[in-house]
């Protein structure tokens, strides 16, 4: 049986972070390093990524006014995997936000895997939400228009390849999706988002889990934890620079 493993690839840190804007309710004025990551999976038949990362540091700091660090292009970053982004042949966006999905045209070979729900809500989302899809509601282009042609649309849960799972789990966004992955020591969860640090998994007595200050419905949101409890026995986070503590999972 093939061995399935997770590399991830750092695009950037943002630094200074208020880590209350990724720990609902807590934590505020906490300032940590968040970094951007781009997960790639191993030892499928077919190269698979999960999101695409965000814009250069200049696009970043001018519309998003985030300093972004230590940057790396997705190009150079797969490189050093020994993958060119032609040797892709599916990316799964786990949601449509601007720093998951921003680099999609440069797979030009693959399937882009989006849950329909997520392209509905990035199409006309509420005005507080305007900004992390780059709608044209404040006159933008909303990065994932620049791929829409390989986006192949689908609803719910869906087996990608042996091992390998796309699960939805709604809340931070309409259309959220994690990717459960069957490696030799378990099930883990590429979660981005859903929980932008370990600690959102982890949570904090008396919470259980942490729900990211972003999201879209909480009822939802916890329903998907439940969920995750029941499928996955690890996660991986969307920011947390503590996943470079390994070079790949499991």
């Amino acid at each position: 049986m093939t061995t399935l493993s997770i590399w991830p690839i750092k695009m950037g840190v943002a630094p200074d972070s208020d880590k209350s804007g990724l720990t609902h309710g807590m934590n505020q004025g906490v300032k940590i390093d968040t970094a951007v990551i781009v997960y790639v999976i191993k030892g499928a038949k077919e190269n698979i990524i999960v999101d695409t990362g965000m814009g250069d540091p200049a696009w970043s700091e001018k519309y998003h006014h985030r300093k972004l660090l230590q940057y790396q292009d997705l190009a150079g970053g797969l490189g050093k995997l020994g993958l060119h982004p032609d040797d892709i042949d599916i990316v799964i966006c786990t949601h449509l936000h601007w720093d998951h999905c921003f680099n999609n045209d440069l797979f030009k070979k693959a399937r882009i895997i989006v849950q329909k729900d997520e392209i509905r809500y990035a199409i006309d989302p509420l005005p507080m939400h305007a900004l992390f899809y780059e709608s044209q509601l404040i006159k933008m282009r909303p990065p994932w228009l620049k791929a829409i042609e390989n986006i192949e649309l689908i609803e719910g849960d869906m087996e990608i390849s042996p091992g390998i799972d796309i699960v939805k789990i709604p809340g931070h966004t309409p259309g959220f999706q994690g990717v459960n992955v069957k490696t030799e020591k378990g099930h883990y969860l590429i979660a981005s988002d859903f929980c932008p640090l370990f600690e959102n998994w982890e949570g904090s007595p008396p919470l259980k889990h942490i729900v990211s200050p972003i999201h879209v419905n909480l009822e939802d949101y916890y329903r998907s934890f439940e969920k995750v409890e029941k499928i996955a026995d690890f996660v991986l986070p969307g920011h947390d620079e503590k996943v470079f503590d390994k070079e790949y999972y499991p």
